[in-house]
């Protein structure tokens, strides 16, 4: 089984972290245009002025709400070999995948929200997260695990997209073995170039021509 590191629990005090959370729920709820502030603190159960001191817009709100899954799925440090790296990042995309945040998420399509301002909030978080992502990749390109030539981006979304085909569009089960099949078929195809051993054609042509074999003597018939 892969050894899984939970995301840290958010450093923001309780009051803030059930007002964010009460923001993802009423977006879920109304969407983005019908967001209000003034829902957010009954479903809160604060006074709406608690959190316009904190958040002075809705757009400030839902930024803050957005940050914290970020916060909840960021890769964090490398673990020091690309597989380890990826098993985990997997397994946060499976999470995220199973929790409400991300149900929210998936449902309302932020990147390509009608609503400009909310697509930019999370095209901002996006990038942010999968600059995280690709740093992992660096590194193991410097541990001379991962090929230079590979696409950093184009591997990642490879392992979210094997995944996701598998949970929404096949309702298939995804656990730590098949998280682990994939990141192996991923790294044995994106790993570093080994050195192949020429084939023995190549080796004969690369030593120069091969020796003419002796032509046999012929045989003569006597004459009667």
């Amino acid at each position: 089984m892969l050894k899984t590191t939970r995301p840290e629990r958010s450093k923001r005090p309780k009051r803030q972290r059930e007002i964010l959370r009460a923001a993802l729920e009423e977006l879920a709820r109304a969407d983005y245009g019908g967001l209000s502030v003034e829902r957010v603190a009954l479903r809160a159960g604060v006074n709406k002025t608690t959190v316009y001191r904190q958040w002075p817009t809705k757009a400030d709100l839902v930024r803050a709400a957005l940050e914290t899954v970020a916060e909840a799925t960021a890769p964090g440090p490398s673990s020091g070999t690309l597989r380890g790296d990826l098993l985990r990042i997997g397994r946060r995309f499976l999470e995220f995948a199973a929790s409400f945040e991300g149900q929210v998420i998936v449902r309302l399509r932020l990147l390509e929200h009608p609503e400009p301002e909310l697509a930019e909030i999370a095209k901002t978080l996006n990038e942010r997260h999968s600059s995280q992502l690709r740093e992992l990749l660096r590194e193991a390109v410097t541990r001379g695990e991962l090929d230079p030539e590979v696409d950093a981006q184009l591997l990642l979304e490879m392992l979210g997209g094997a995944m996701h085909v598998r949970l929404f569009l096949k309702n298939e089960r995804v656990d730590d073995v098949v998280i682990a099949r994939i990141v192996d078929v991923l790294i044995d195809g994106a790993g570093a170039k080994k050195r192949r051993r020429p084939t023995k054609a190549k080796s004969a042509r690369s030593s120069g021509p091969l020796p003419r074999r002796p032509s046999r003597p012929t045989s003569h018939k006597r004459d009667k």
